[in-house]
């Protein structure tokens, strides 16, 4: 805040400080939509410290509005102080403010207007955290050259919404030659340097303006509908009389031929004859289709060389290019042709998969394979190792193909506990089909428990013999058991529907179960890995017991638990009858 020199304080400010009975305009000023409520007369200092401070920045306040707060309590509610307007121009501003949030997460923006025309809100907001006053700027674009506008800040939180004082501004008029200048624009667009077409919804517009007074913006659109000096859409540029730049646009009427509209407009509000440019969007790769020696994905020879053909088709661009590759060879041919074909494909032995890729002039892409298999009547077969799958501590099932080359084949697996050592071999099996991979497979039986094993795959015809690569797989460790009998303390008698829980104290993975007891007092609990546990048996109206066991992997250990009953068996009254001597019997030792 300027100071200001008591002495015209005291001099002036009394004589020029007139008062004012005024209405309070509430809630949010839209235009049609006012509240109305009386408030007191108040005196209004014409040179109030704001005033002076607003006029020094070229914004002053209108008091046609008083500050407004939320319906909420105002210890909660934001506080809100719309500041001076700086930077003016012909149809820009920046606009300052202080919000205090006290202590809540808080929005801020600015309304503004013009009078009696509609009210604004700036499109940028800012939030505010704290309970400090902070500084609020937010810049506004796209105004009227010489004309005032008023404008407030606003902060809302969860306590309610507050208005700033409304303020006001007025923008640079143009000078009147500028105002009096007529002449449009010239301007014109070229989209992706000129190319036909495009296989991209996002494409390149280079745009250039020429005019005297200055380029001010450009508008871009695919319809040629042209715009109103105020529709949306409207791109500024800082004011030139040459303005040249590269600009992306998005095309999203799908493919096919797309038109590109600009227009410019100037200083003066000219705005310049619709300039235009057309491209054609193909997002479609081609069509290609293999049709010779077959139109299957997979086809058999014996000839060492073989011709492949078909066709091709894009429904926008023309085919630029076919080509192909094969997988044991790579050769390349390019063909603009539709119906193309490849002569002399020199094919090695076994598998070859046959690649051909047809491109559009825009570089989309087609493709189409086929699996060419080349055979003769001396090739040993071709073995691949498969994964083993279903494994259990003693099973597990073995896979691989076999590719027979045309002549009778067998397989078998060989498998060992160590690389390249193979003391065991599956049962011997043929190859059914001749001329195409096979499936081949077998169930180990017998394995050791917790064991890794090494096995390959292994073909053979007349022509020789062929192994796949080693591969491995682990059998499951054996599970523990721990089992046994519930029975009454000393007795022996066993106890029918004990609970018995089972927890592991020491490994990694906690293990609990429980079982209850049969008629016989008997429990088993099974799959268990190598701990120790602690085994509880409790029933109603026995006292509970515990026992901690040790089990290794794979051990199965036998255990009798003693249940004693809390009430103590009776016991038998023993005899305490003391035999009498009859009336006639002299007692012996009596003398």
């Amino acid at each position: 805040m300027r100071p200001i020199h008591r002495s015209f304080i005291t001099g002036t400010m009394q004589k020029l400080t007139p008062r004012f009975c005024r209405l309070a305009l509430t809630g949010i000023f839209f235009p049609g939509v006012i509240v109305l409520s009386w408030f007191a007369c108040r005196s209004y200092p014409l040179y109030s410290e704001d005033n002076i401070f607003s006029q020094a920045t070229g914004s002053v306040p209108y008091y046609s509005q008083t500050e407004a707060s939320g319906t909420q309590s105002a210890a909660d509610a934001p506080r809100a102080i719309t500041g001076p307007a700086s930077r003016i121009t012909q149809n820009s501003t920046t606009l300052h403010g202080v919000v205090n949030a006290h202590g809540l997460s808080t929005t801020v923006w600015f309304q503004y207007r013009i009078v009696n025309g509609p009210s604004k809100i700036t499109a940028a907001t800012q939030t505010v955290i704290g309970t400090d006053d902070t500084g609020i700027t937010i810049s506004i674009i796209e105004l009227f050259p010489g004309s005032t506008y008023y404008y407030r800040l606003v902060a809302k939180n969860d306590a309610g919404t507050s208005y700033g004082r409304e303020m006001s501004f007025t923008t640079l008029d143009i000078d009147s030659s500028i105002a009096m200048e007529t002449t449009q624009p010239v301007g014109g667009i070229v989209i992706n340097e000129g190319a036909s077409s495009t296989n991209s919804l996002t494409v390149a517009a280079t745009l250039s303006a020429t005019d005297n007074t200055g380029i001010t913006g450009y508008y871009l659109s695919a319809s040629s509908l042209p715009p109103s000096q105020h529709s949306a859409g409207w791109i500024s540029v800082p004011a030139t009389t040459d303005y040249r730049d590269k600009v992306p646009f998005v095309v999203d009427n799908g493919n096919g031929a797309t038109t590109v509209f600009v227009w410019y407009k100037d200083a003066s509000g000219n705005i310049s004859d619709a300039a235009s440019d057309a491209i054609v969007v193909d997002t479609t790769p081609p069509i290609i289709t293999i049709q010779d020696p077959t139109s299957d994905q997979i086809y058999a020879t014996t000839s060492e060389t073989i011709s492949i053909g078909g066709d091709a088709s894009d429904d926008l661009n023309e085919i630029t290019s076919i080509v192909w590759t094969n997988n044991r060879e790579t050769y390349n041919t390019d063909r603009n042709t539709l119906n193309w074909i490849i002569p002399h494909v020199l094919l090695a032995k076994g598998d070859n998969v046959i690649t051909v890729k047809a491109a559009d002039r825009v570089g989309n892409t087609g493709i189409a394979k086929i699996t060419i298999t080349y055979t003769t009547g001396d090739n040993a077969p071709l073995a691949t190792t498969g994964l083993a799958a279903s494994i259990t501590t003693d099973l597990a099932t073995l896979g691989g193909t076999v590719h027979a080359m045309g002549l009778p084949t067998t397989a078998w697996f060989q498998y060992g506990t160590s690389s390249r050592q193979y003391s065991s071999m599956s049962p011997i099996q043929d190859v059914e089909e001749l001329e195409l991979d096979t499936p081949v497979g077998n169930r180990l039986s017998g394995l050791q428990a917790g064991t890794t094993y090494y096995y390959r795959l292994v073909a053979q015809n007349s022509a020789g013999s062929a192994s796949g690569g080693e591969m491995t797989f682990t059998t499951l460790p054996l599970k523990g058991r721990i089992y046994g009998k519930v029975v009454r303390f000393q007795k022996g008698d066993p106890i029918e529907s004990v609970k018995v829980r089972l927890k592991g104290t020491k490994a990694r993975k906690k293990v609990f179960q429980v079982v209850f007891s049969d008629t016989h007092g008997l429990f088993t609990i099974d799959n268990l890995d190598a701990d120790t546990y602690g085994i509880t048996a409790t029933k109603t109206d026995f006292t509970t017991a515990t026992q901690i066991v040790e089990l290794k992997e794979g051990e199965e250990k036998k255990i009798e638990i003693s249940l004693q009953s809390r009430e103590k068996d009776k016991e038998e009254p023993k005899d305490t009858k003391i035999e009498q001597p009859k009336a006639n019997e002299t007692p012996q030792n009596v003398k």
